[in-house]
């Protein structure tokens, strides 16, 4: 089968897995759990914002620390530094210097993870299976977005933070395991990166940020609060989103491996869009928004299978994989500290959450331009 048959592939499966129960049973806790603390939500979005301008700093260090460990080795490190935030989050009691520590070590560790782990899967994967591999990725997210938020909230409701966030760490730290025996792609010592490819991967990603702003994190404060801040309901929301989710996914996967890569992207970008629509509609009533979340899980495979297929593909087309998410993770983390940015203030001006939600209905339309045009010299 398209999806196993890759045994370095099946080793990402595994971490997938294990990273997946610390984003949503870590991550999408952690800011809601700033909220529990007392910090207003524009503050923890100003905070969101700062922390995702400062990854762009810290990925400059990116390409001299790979080509000294290696780029295996250079995962391993960012996985456990990302393990280590979830224990330091868990003592944070308000705005004050553990914040700032837990803010800073998320941003280096983030800026590493996410741009050595996306080069990583682009440069192990095939591209003759990539939509079946990462449908497979999405899948496994999905599956364990039912459980992980479950329990995690009932974690936070029964014990105390760390018990909770200290599990997500134990998670986090055990999926360094199937990267250790995986293989040590080599990344090439000189290669340009072409002006046209640079500007691709960094409007892409852009956009996609400027999406995850207001879809994921401002989202996530707006759904914490309509559920009543508890942390139970907001888990149990989570749970249900995910089993909605695990679903679909692997359909469109193959569908994109037999030639239909713009009808996927088309398909998925129009799904998120409905679902974005659905969550400004639906934010303030509780029932509303939990249908609405649920809607989103459905669109999300679709959606999350076409966009990273097209990008993992791009990526191993260009000169170097990883100067391309170095590029490509740098355009993202201003499209989302922008969309923070803007909602914060938005909400410190007194406007619901209508309208810092309606910043990721426009930035699904200017991702589907933007990824769309990477079509074109194909057809």
């Amino acid at each position: 089968m398209a999806y196993f048959a890759n045994r370095n592939v099946n080793r990402i499966y595994i971490h997938a897995a294990l990273q997946a129960f610390a984003t949503y049973g870590g991550e999408a806790f952690a800011f809601v759990y700033l909220l529990k603390a007392g910090i207003p939500a524009p503050i923890v979005l100003l905070a969101i914002a700062a922390m995702f301008g400062s990854r762009m700093l810290f990925r400059t260090l990116v390409l001299p620390l790979v080509r000294r460990v290696g780029l295996r080795r250079a995962l391993i490190l960012a996985i456990l530094a990302e393990a280590a935030t979830y224990p330091i989050l868990s003592q944070i009691t308000g705005t004050g210097p553990l914040l700032v520590v837990y803010l800073g070590l998320w941003a280096f560790s983030s800026s590493f993870y996410w741009t050595t782990y996306h080069a990583y899967v682009a440069l192990l994967g095939d591209n003759h299976a990539r939509g079946a591999q990462t449908s497979a990725v999405e899948l496994i997210g999905m599956v364990m977005g039912i459980a992980a938020p479950a329990v995690t909230g009932l974690l936070l409701t029964a014990f105390s933070p760390i018990v909770a966030f200290g599990s997500v760490a134990v998670a986090m730290a055990f999926s360094a395991l199937p990267v250790l025996t995986g293989p040590d792609p080599k990344i090439e010592d000189q290669a340009e990166m072409p002006p046209e490819t640079r500007r691709a991967a960094r409007v892409i990603l852009f956009a996609d940020g400027l999406r995850s702003g207001s879809f994921h994190f401002t989202w996530l404060i707006a759904l914490f609060l309509t559920l009543g801040s508890s942390f139970a309901a907001y888990g149990g929301a989570m749970a249900l989103t995910g089993l909605a989710g695990a679903l679909g996914a692997l359909v469109l996967g193959r569908a994109i491996d037999l030639g239909s890569g713009l009808v996927a992207v088309r398909i998925g970008f129009a799904a998120l869009t409905v679902a974005a629509v659905a969550r400004v509609i639906g934010w303030p009533v509780p029932a509303l928004a939990i249908g609405a979340n649920v809607a989103v899980a459905l669109a999300w495979p679709l959606y999350a299978t076409a966009f990273n297929s097209r990008v993992y593909t791009l990526a191993r087309q260009s000169p170097c994989t990883l100067r391309f998410h170095i590029v490509a993770e740098g355009g993202w983390d201003m499209g989302t500290a922008l969309s923070c940015l803007i909602a914060a203030a938005l909400l410190q001006a007194g406007f619901g959450y209508s309208l810092p939600l309606s910043i990721g209905v426009l930035a699904c339309g200017l991702g589907y331009l933007t990824i769309a045009r990477t079509f074109a010299p194909a057809r």
